[in-house]
């Protein structure tokens, strides 16, 4: 039997095309990396809606140290999160703590709430963004909420139960085979969780929310 060289992990990427892109996302895999794999699922039509989503997240693990959570409302999905672009609501959550959260004292350790006038710009750039890739005004009017909400605790549940929880209890594990940090990055489309991308660590180098990016990182 052949032997397998070293375990390596890398990064997993979640992207919506039409059909007549496959080819070109596939040719970019494999510049990107030869050994790149490319799993393509005709997903449901509301999967490639950008404004249909009650809110993005994402949870990065600094596993034995803290646990570091962003959320954007409703009407964003998470390229704008991940990539540092946006960030509606943080919370910063000691390792030694995580055991003592609950949807109803996580705000205990909030760290960050947009203001109203925040928002409302953040809310505009938004909308010009999907003017941008392609979306007509008449669907977009009336998609992106004019204030934001915070996250509500069904939310905060199922992140702490199906995201924070699995990974704090797998943590001796994880250690031991060099996972120390990485994120966890999805939305969370009909009341549903979806996560999307995991250990892309570069889409936590830049904590500052208004860093100027091309929209086509987006």
């Amino acid at each position: 039997m052949q032997k397998l060289g070293k375990s390596q992990l890398y990064g997993v990427e979640g992207h919506f095309v039409n059909k007549s892109e496959v080819q070109n996302y596939i040719n970019r895999v494999k510049l990107s990396n030869p050994q790149g794999v490319v799993l393509c699922v005709d997903t449901e039509e509301i999967a490639r809606e950008k404004v249909k989503t009650d809110g993005a997240f994402n949870v990065y693990f600094d596993i034995g140290e803290k646990v570091y959570v962003d959320f954007l409302g409703k009407g964003f999905d998470m390229g704008a999160i991940t990539k540092g672009k946006e960030n509606h609501e943080s919370w910063i959550i000691d390792w030694d703590e995580l055991l003592f959260v609950t949807p109803n004292n996580m705000n205990r350790y909030r760290e960050h709430l947009i203001s109203d006038t925040d928002y409302l710009n953040s809310a505009r750039r938004r909308l010009q963004h999907l003017l941008n890739i392609g979306y007509k005004p008449e669907y977009i009017k009336g998609k992106i909420p004019r204030t934001y909400k915070p996250m509500p605790a069904s939310f905060k549940e199922m992140l702490l139960e199906d995201i924070m929880m699995p990974i704090y209890e797998k943590r001796t594990n994880l250690k031991q085979n060099g996972l120390n940090s990485f994120g966890v990055q999805g939305m969370i489309i009909q009341g549903e969780l979806c996560p999307i991308e995991i250990n892309r660590i570069e889409r936590f180098a830049s904590k500052n929310v208004y860093d100027n990016q091309e929209e086509n990182e987006r």
